[in-house]
């Protein structure tokens, strides 16, 4: 028997089921017991790491869903976070990932490979300047345990709850302009929002262009300026 997604659907949004035991309804019921009956074949075809990771991501959401993690971790933490079960390409299970941003219950985290594919063909200033944007390699000198790769176009706003512990932070200033964290953040706004990041940059240039032309008297006059805003 199949699952009757547009049954369940329809199910899902009448405001009476969130009152009602799926054990009552006969659909839901159902449509669960075919769900175990799916697990379960799928479990043969399975291999074991990832049956075993399905096991500890689905449990862990039953475990925690309701949890809500409002702790603060800090941007450029590297965390093991818990993905859940995703489609391809998304990462799914557990994996580690660095936080680029964070809120009172959410973080925006970049997930990291270790597969020697995407490692080798990731970009690195020095090592791989000519490597693809979207994979940062990463290593022991930025504060990783071993050679790794940041998937940039992977990035995701997840809860908190999703953590599961702290491995360690991005080695040196974060503020720094040279640091990976700042570079990292650079490149997604540069690639993710490219056509704002070129009038920013037309901008930049015509203000350096505005900026030669001034005389020297005004040019300490804004620099005072700017000096007492910030």
């Amino acid at each position: 028997m199949k699952i009757d997604y547009k049954a369940l659907a329809s199910i899902a949004t009448d405001s009476t089921s969130r009152t009602s035991k799926a054990n009552d309804t006969s659909i839901v019921l159902s449509s669960y017991l075919q769900l175990l009956s799916n697990l379960i074949y799928a479990s043969e075809l399975l291999t074991e790491s990832e049956m075993a990771m399905i096991i500890s991501s689905i449990n862990r959401w039953i475990t925690q869903k309701h949890y809500s993690n409002t702790k603060t971790y800090g941007i450029g933490k590297i965390v093991q976070l818990e993905w859940g079960t995703n489609f391809s390409p998304e990462l799914s299970y557990r994996h580690p990932a660095v936080i680029i941003e964070e809120w009172t219950t959410s973080i925006l985290v970049i997930p990291t490979t270790s597969t020697p594919s995407k490692v080798s063909s990731a970009y690195h200033p020095i090592y791989n300047p000519t490597g693809k944007w979207y994979y940062r390699k990463v290593g022991v000198t930025e504060g990783f345990a071993h050679d790794c790769a940041l998937i940039l176009n992977n990035a995701k706003i997840v809860s908190k709850s999703r953590i599961i512990s702290v491995s360690a932070t991005i080695s040196g200033d974060l503020n720094h302009k040279e640091n990976v964290f700042r570079e990292i953040r650079k490149t997604m706004i540069k690639n993710f929002f490219t056509k704002e990041w070129i009038e920013h940059q037309k901008m930049m240039q015509q203000y350096e262009v505005e900026h030669k032309k001034m005389p020297n008297y005004k040019k300490h006059t804004i620099y005072c300026l700017i000096r007492i805003i910030t």
